[in-house]
């Protein structure tokens, strides 16, 4: 059973994150992208959101790959609980990435 749960997670995951790398567009963003969605309509026009889809875009489509990678090699050096938890925390590491990356667009 938990393990079904540990599949259901990484799918689902992936999947969403490959839904945003693939779904975000330039019509759509300022519904979407939070920041961009409160910014007026005169800071929307200063702020270049092709370059920055450029990176946003490619950034979630590879990160759709991480979960399920992290867990398999995460498999071989831990098991059960400890899988788990190692298994989270490293789904944060490229978030910190993408904040640091994310401020040269503001």
């Amino acid at each position: 059973m938990e393990e079904m749960i540990l599949i259901g997670t990484l799918l689902f995951m992936s999947l969403t994150y490959l839904l945003i790398g693939y779904g975000i567009n330039r019509k759509n963003a300022r519904y979407l992208l939070a920041g961009y969605n409160t910014m007026s309509v005169a800071e929307r026009e200063e702020f270049d959101i092709e370059s920055y889809l450029k990176f946003f875009k490619p950034f979630f489509k590879k990160l759709s790959l991480f979960p399920p990678l992290t867990c398999a090699v995460s498999s071989i050096f831990f098991s059960g609980d400890s899988l788990v938890l190692v298994w989270t925390f490293l789904q944060l590491v490229p978030f910190i990435f993408f904040f640091k990356k994310n401020k040269k667009f503001q």
